[in-house]
């Protein structure tokens, strides 16, 4: 079996290079600690019976990569331990510098009998010296002999994930072999590869050519990012994984942990949404991904046990797990929200079935999704076993009853469903039935309140609903992860007509429409306030999103020289929430009744919320917080100040560093400015755990006054985003000007935001740009030019011509909608539709209409706030 050996620099560049043979592993011996799973599990796809499915790690366990050669395991690898301040060990070198030649020369010279043992006797030693606090790469070839053995029992103490590829993507690596060999490679290995793990990553193929941005809808020709951002999404999909086995890491929260809806479980909020995708439709790409997430809260992806369409799925080309697995890592590519798997019943018994629904729920936990589905009526040791491995995944255990209860949704088998949901420990429960009826309706809210009322509302959240046509009704106002099926979802002709009445019938917009026809939400009015804002890109950016998403909100600009209309505006009955800009971030700050603690830190807001309940008013700080009232007008009993450009500016920050400059405790940021939006870009580099922060202001006292500001707030653990430790070692330092030599004893800094406006009070140009020798990092960096009247400014042009040594250019069209995003989520309590809002950024703006008038500078153009 060509297991592969990975390969030498000299040996990659060398086409004809002979790949090294690898004797057949044979079957290793199942570990003793490998836990028990009940009866029914036996499989003949991957042996899932042998899965070490303990996961129940201490949170410095080592992390185990292994795989076939070429599906990116070195990479995923540096990459999990940099962001987890871990070493990082490769078995190939170990066994290399143990017997100072590589496993093939060593065989060759002392024979295979000999290379055995040597080579368990050197991955022994490395899993025991290597236990704790490291990520460890090992090859296929480390599963001969009792290597499969050795890690069996390494398993049910640590994470060890099997990272597959797609064929054409392990080919492009290997260059050498064809995609049929390796594709027997695939199905010969596999098997033993789930045996001896207890996750499973899909590494998606990236190439240089994939437009990861929105770069040919800008209005001029950016900064080339070549190779420099090649592994950011793969860097965001696996660390994704990593969080949801053993939490979050050193590096600072994740890309999207500082948006406000991302600190609550979507299960929390009230009538949330999930879109309904078939794994064979992902695969296929028969559906736009980006539509299909509009006005959703989630993703829910369907899997079933036979696939219906044969041309996506064959056998030896995807089986049932591998379409699962490609689907889930294409949803984790293209998606913020939460993911769902549910196991479809297969209403076929005469269809022939490869695994069981048991087997696949088993083999959906490897995959670590945020919520999967388990079905109540399987074996209560199934079950019990399922729920026993479900690491960070929480569960939903559903009944999904085929014909219509005794008694409907008042019987006594409703509420024993439920008890034992919550008895067997499940996170949420799902209860649903056919033939629905206009008094089901009320039916169901009665069940709600009577599972509130006997469990004192402590017990596992209820999602109920009926389905088919008469239930759409039912499914508009369940409260928690209604199915809804995406925009322009293709029919697949092959489901026969029953099924096709089993599916849901509304889409998002369709039940955001109905829930606002039926006043359980209410239109509201949103406004941009500052000295001009005629010239604001923001309500272009909100109007098409609440259109898409099917709210009936407004969003409108208004323009005062003083606060006098503000506080008339905000105390409307439909008042649904302002952005801020320039003059008016600092002044508004005494006019909030409360203040969130980035707000209060960062000493200036760009987003007020009105609070009409008073429950509200007093949990501000709980988990649910403002978004507990969200689209309810009525008289506004106070007001709520946030602030989002920090928000904005920490995204970009990230989408723009490489791996290779990921923040380390010697990283070094610089901000340009010592105004408002330098305030909020201090503020985002602290959260990213940036320690030393530069800024350099051509008023030198404003500089050294924004750095005593958070110099203090760091000396008082006052910085929500900070921890005590961190703050020990973490200063923000003044430079005395822009002619000053960077500081000898600090590295060059690798993330750069320039807040310098473009022009001066009286219309001067300012044509800033950053002296060369501050641009000295070796890896490049991130260039954060908060300006966009106009687009190209003379730093972005110089910036521009240092891309070849990995400088990264952002702007304010990035930073715009990013911030946005963020004051949609506060304003409406839903996840933004992303790719929308940017694209309307990109149509609307148009510097042929101009540079904005003298006076006329303070629209929502971050420069100017």
């Amino acid at each position: 079996m060509h297991a592969g050996v990975k390969r030498s620099f000299q040996d990659m560049n060398r086409p004809n290079s002979k790949e090294p043979m690898v004797h057949q592993v044979p079957k290793s011996r199942e570990s003793s600690a490998t836990p028990t799973p009940p009866s029914g599990s036996a499989t003949n796809v991957g042996r899932l019976e042998s899965l070490p499915r303990k996961i129940a790690f201490k949170s410095d366990s080592s992390v185990l990569l292994i795989g076939v050669r070429g599906v990116g395991k070195s990479s995923l690898g540096f990459l999990a331990a940099t962001a987890y301040s871990r070493r990082m060990v490769e078995s190939d070198r170990a066994f290399a510098e143990a017997t100072g030649s590589s496993r093939t020369v060593y065989r060759k010279l002392h024979g295979p009998a000999e290379y055995h043992r040597k080579h368990c006797e050197v991955l022994k030693q490395l899993l025991t010296t290597h236990s704790r606090h490291a990520v460890i790469i090992c090859s296929f070839a480390d599963l001969e002999s009792d290597g499969a053995k050795l890690l069996q029992d390494f398993a049910p103490s640590h994470p060890v994930i099997y990272v597959t590829r797609d064929v054409p993507g392990i080919s492009t690596y290997i260059r050498v072999w064809t995609e049929e060999r390796i594709q027997d490679l695939i199905r010969a290995s596999e098997a033993l590869l789930r045996e001896c793990s207890n996750y499973e990553f899909f590494n998606v193929s990236e190439s240089l050519d994939k437009d990861t941005s929105h770069e040919s809808k800008t209005p001029y020709s950016r900064t080339v990012n070549g190779p420099f951002l090649t592994l950011k999404r793969a860097e965001h999909d696996f660390l994704k994984l990593l969080r949801n086995i053993i939490g979050d890491h050193d590096r600072g929260r994740s890309h999207q942990s500082a948006y406000p809806l991302s600190q609550i479980s979507v299960d929390k909020l009230e009538f949330t949404s999930a879109v309904t995708l078939s794994a064979e439709d992902v695969v296929a790409h028969r559906l736009n991904l980006d539509d299909a997430q509009i006005g959703v809260d989630a993703v829910q992806l369907d899997v079933s046990t036979s696939p219906r369409n044969s041309d996506t799925w064959k056998l030896g080309k995807h089986s049932c797990f591998n379409l699962v697995s490609e689907a889930f890592a294409n949803l984790r590519r293209s998606t913020i929200l939460p993911i769902t798997i549910v196991v479809a019943k297969d209403n076929d018994s005469k269809k022939s079935k490869q695994v069981s629904r048991y087997q696949l729920l088993e083999y959906c936990l490897r995959l670590a999704p945020e919520y999967c589905a388990l079905d109540l009526t399987l074996e209560d040791a199934q079950l019990k076993y399922l729920l026993a491995t479900k690491g960070r995944t929480k569960i939903i255990g559903e009944f999904l009853a085929s014909q219509r209860l005794h008694d409907g949704w008042q019987s006594q088998q409703c509420l024993d469903i439920y008890r034992k949901a919550q008895t067997l420990g499940c996170d949420l429960v799902k209860i649903t039935m056919p033939d629905g009826t206009l008094a089901d309706n009320f039916a169901i809210q009665a069940f709600q309140q009577r599972v509130q009322t006997l469990h004192a509302g402590h017990g596992p959240r209820l999602i109920a609903y009926c389905t088919g046509r008469q239930g759409r009704t039912s499914m508009c106002f369940n409260n928690i992860l209604t199915p809804v099926a995406a925009p322009n979802k293709p029919i697949d002709i092959t489901i026969d007509r029953p099924r096709l009445d089993e599916l849901p019938l509304v889409t998002a917009k369709e039940r955001n429409e109905a829930l606002f026809a039926s006043f359980v939400h209410e239109p509201m009015r949103f406004f941009i306030y500052g000295a001009n804002v005629s010239f604001s890109l923001s309500p272009a950016m909100h109007n098409a999103a609440y259109d898409a998403c099917g709210m009936p909100h407004t969003y409108r600009t208004h323009s005062a020289s003083t606060l006098e209309d503000f506080m008339a505006l905000v105390r409307e009955h439909d008042f649904g929430g302002a952005a801020i800009v320039q003059p008016f971030k600092t002044k508004t700050l005494s006019m909030m009744d409360l203040l969130s603690p980035q707000a209060k830190a960062i000493g200036a807001l760009n987003t007020v919320i009105p609070l009409r309940n008073e429950s509200v008013i007093e949990s501000v700080s709980s988990e649910v917080g403002i978004f507990r009232e969200r689209n309810r007008t009525g008289p506004v009993r106070a007001l709520y100040g946030d602030n989002t450009d920090w928000i904005g500016i920490r995204a970009c920050i990230r989408r723009g560093l490489s791996p290779a400059n990921t923040v380390r405790p010697s990283s070094t940021g610089l901000v340009c400015g010592a105004g408002g939006m330098a305030r909020a870009a201090i503020y985002a580099m602290i959260s990213l755990g940036v320690q030393n922060i530069f800024v350099c202001n051509r008023t030198k006292g404003n500089a050294e006054e924004l750095a005593e500001h958070y110099n203090r707030l760091i000396r008082t653990n006052e910085i929500a985003e900070l921890s005590p430790s961190s703050a020990a070692t973490t200063s923000v330092i003044p430079l005395a000007s822009f002619e000053s030599e960077w500081p000898q004893n600090m590295r060059h800094p690798t993330m750069i935001v320039s807040c310098i406006p473009t022009q001066t009070a009286d219309g001067t140009p300012t044509n800033f740009t950053l002296p060369k020798e501050w641009l000295g990092s070796r890896t490049g960096g991130v260039v954060v030019e908060l300006a966009y009247m106009p687009i190209v400014t003379p730093l972005v042009r110089q910036i521009q011509s240092e891309g070849r040594k990995g400088w990264i250019l952002m702007d304010g069209l990035d930073m715009l909608p990013e911030q946005a995003f963020a004051q949609f989520e506060l304003f409406t309590g839903r996840r933004a539709p992303r790719v929308l809002m940017r694209d309307e950024v990109f149509r609307h703006y148009s510097e042929e209409e101009g540079y904005p008038p003298h006076g006329a500078l303070n629209t929502d153009s971050p420069t100017h706030s």
